[in-house]
């Protein structure tokens, strides 16, 4: 396992201040954004992909406003809804999951899951694939109360495109 740095070294008094009672609390600016920068920075990305799909960014790169489309998507591009790399988009996994997709294709609304979640899936909120819940993991972090005997596997997608993305739910344990 890698050697991550202390609570305290990486977030200063912060779990302290999250401990307490308080339901809003103040996080310098600075520390937030380095908590997202982390969390963004885990993500794939692709420069030529992400160039060719938002000019505007190459353009951005050229003019000298950001170092690469890498800074922007890191700084900006992921806050204004953009996507950092072409989704691997399961075409089966999506329609069967999303119905209504399956239904949107065949009266030709969209031509294909692709299409439907680089559009709209994505700021839907939608999965484009299967995120691989393993139900051991899953459900005593997610869903207290419920054995992995008890929940079937669809039970616990339901969970996880309901209510576990939504609040960050981790699938699966990290690599």
């Amino acid at each position: 396992m890698a050697t991550i740095p202390h609570v305290k070294i990486a977030l200063g008094n912060l779990p302290d201040i999250l401990n307490g009672s308080d339901d809003n609390i103040v996080v310098p600016r600075q520390m937030l954004k380095q908590l997202l920068d982390l969390y963004i920075g885990c993500w794939d990305f692709d420069e030529e992909w992400y160039f060719a799909s938002y000019p505007d960014i190459k353009q951005a790169v050229e003019d000298g406003l950001f170092p690469s489309g890498w800074a922007h998507f890191r700084a900006v591009g992921y806050f204004e809804g953009r996507l950092g790399s072409r989704p691997y988009v399961d075409a089966d996994w999506y329609v069967d999951t999303y119905p209504d997709i399956a239904k949107a294709m065949l009266e030709g609304k969209v031509t294909s899951a692709q299409q439907h979640f680089t559009e709209f899936g994505y700021k839907e909120g939608r999965l484009p694939c299967d995120p691989g819940i393993l139900p051991k993991w899953y459900i005593p972090r997610y869903m207290p109360g419920r054995s992995c005997e008890s929940a079937s596997q669809a039970d616990v997608l339901q969970d996880f495109l309901t209510r576990g993305l939504k609040q960050l739910a981790v699938p699966a344990p990290p690599r």
